[in-house]
């Protein structure tokens, strides 16, 4: 009896809280639901964009800023330090110019390395002494100048009516010339091509014919004696038997002249002739002046 007893009790008291839960269920309103919102949207993005860029801007700025400050600081140490300065200068290749007048030329003594240009320096020592006839400049840090030399040569020294000018191996003319080197000594009272004998106004270059013509006719002359030139009868010289000889102006037919000078040297030997001129430039139509006892 006691055990239905307790069973009808739970029973009831089970649909006590089953009634209750349905009421509670009743009162309880639906769940809301929430529409979806893009916080992200075109305006939203552009203005990341740009806040995104500018912070990007910045930092580059302070980069640019930063890289500015130490080049500027490397300029003033390269302007202002002595050791960035050109204090002396090595030059090699000519020591007949002296050292302080080609330093004093470069105008680079004193001056800070970043301002000199190697190829002015070169131009400048080039145009302002002819017998150099190239220079390489070179420049290394922190402040060194190397200057290289190579003198223009002369192979013809042109003694004109008491003044003289020298031509080298390219046919420039020389109006100075500081070289030792062996030179074709000649002795002339006037050039090839001047206009009149009168003319003393030099050329700037002697052809390289004329050039060769004279080292030609250089090769045939008698030793120590020098080679001739006259505006009227070209290069000749005089000879050991005592008497001038011209061939022209140029070195055309040389060795059969130089033939028929063998000649002519016999013929007034056995005829007892002392000529004092002799002309062999036109080989067809030779002529002399000789003295009368």
């Amino acid at each position: 009896m006691m055990d239905e007893k307790n069973s009808r009790e739970n029973d009831r008291i089970r649909k006590i809280r089953e009634r209750r839960s349905e009421k509670e269920n009743r009162k309880m309103p639906e769940p809301v639901k929430l529409q979806s919102i893009n916080t992200h949207n075109q305006e939203t993005e552009a203005y990341l964009a740009r806040n995104r860029k500018g912070k990007k801007g910045n930092i580059s700025r302070w980069i640019s800023l930063f890289f500015t400050i130490v080049f500027g600081a490397m300029a003033a140490g390269y302007a202002y330090l002595p050791r960035f300065r050109f204090d002396d200068i090595d030059i090699t290749g000519m020591d007949k110019i002296n050292h302080a007048e080609i330093v004093y030329f470069t105008g680079a003594k004193g001056k800070p390395v970043f301002t000199v240009d190697p190829e002015q320096v070169r131009s400048t020592l080039l145009q302002h002494y002819q017998d150099i006839y190239e220079a390489e400049v070179t420049i290394d840090f922190p402040a060194v100048m190397k200057i290289a030399l190579t003198e223009r040569v002369p192979v013809v020294e042109w003694d004109f009516g008491g003044s003289r000018f020298w031509i080298d191996r390219d046919g420039l003319v020389l109006t100075e010339s500081r070289s030792q080197s062996d030179t074709i000594h000649v002795y002339a009272d006037s050039y090839p091509g001047a206009p009149s004998q009168e003319d003393r106004e030099l050329p700037v270059y002697f052809s390289r014919d004329t050039l060769k013509t004279i080292i030609t006719m250089a090769s045939y002359v008698p030793e120590n004696e020098p080679l001739i030139y006259t505006f009227k009868n070209g290069y000749g010289w005089d000879t050991e038997e005592g008497w001038r000889i011209f061939f022209g102006k140029n070195d055309a037919d040389m060795e059969e002249k130089i033939r028929m000078q063998a000649s002519l040297t016999k013929y007034f030997q056995e005829n007892e002739i002392q000529p004092v001129f002799v002309s062999l430039e036109f080989k067809d139509a030779p002529y002399y002046r000789f003295l009368e006892n």
